[in-house]
């Protein structure tokens, strides 16, 4: 039981922090990136939705580790170079894309939903997942 109550107090902990509402902020301003470059992509330039959402996504990765590692992590004293944390960023973000892309899918498809709204939703689904990613394993402090 004590171990258990101590798990949650870290999760909390790590949720209320500075760094998670940073992270939550990036997320934000990557979000209207990501739906921006996908209407581009989808409404002007015709390409069909699934590609769409695979080539904004990967706009949204790129803007979302250049804010965060300025703003969000920067204080993290991590010895790992910039082109190898850019690097597992984006490792990290194949999992948050595969969920971001199936949900998508599984929205439009199946559930018949519009495909903005379903791509918002989709987005939203891989928050946490990132945010773990990258505090443990991009920007640890190990």
């Amino acid at each position: 039981m004590n171990r258990l109550v101590k798990l949650i107090s870290k999760i909390l902990r790590r949720l209320f922090s500075a760094e998670f509402l940073k992270f939550n902020i990036v997320g934000g301003f990557g979000i209207l990136v990501n739906m921006a470059a996908y209407i581009v992509l989808k409404d002007w330039l015709q390409v069909y939705y699934m590609i769409s959402g695979a080539l904004a996504t990967e706009v949204a990765i790129i803007n979302n580790f250049i804010l965060n590692d300025l703003w969000t992590f920067r204080n993290r004293n991590t010895k790992v170079n910039v082109w190898v944390r850019a690097g597992l960023f984006h490792l990290s973000r194949l999992l948050g894309m595969g969920v971001t892309l199936g949900a998508l899918y599984i929205l439009v498809d199946f559930f018949k939903l519009n495909d903005l709204l379903a791509y918002f939703f989709s987005i939203g689904l891989g928050v946490l997942a990132n945010f773990y990613t990258s505090d443990i394993y991009v920007w640890s402090q190990k």
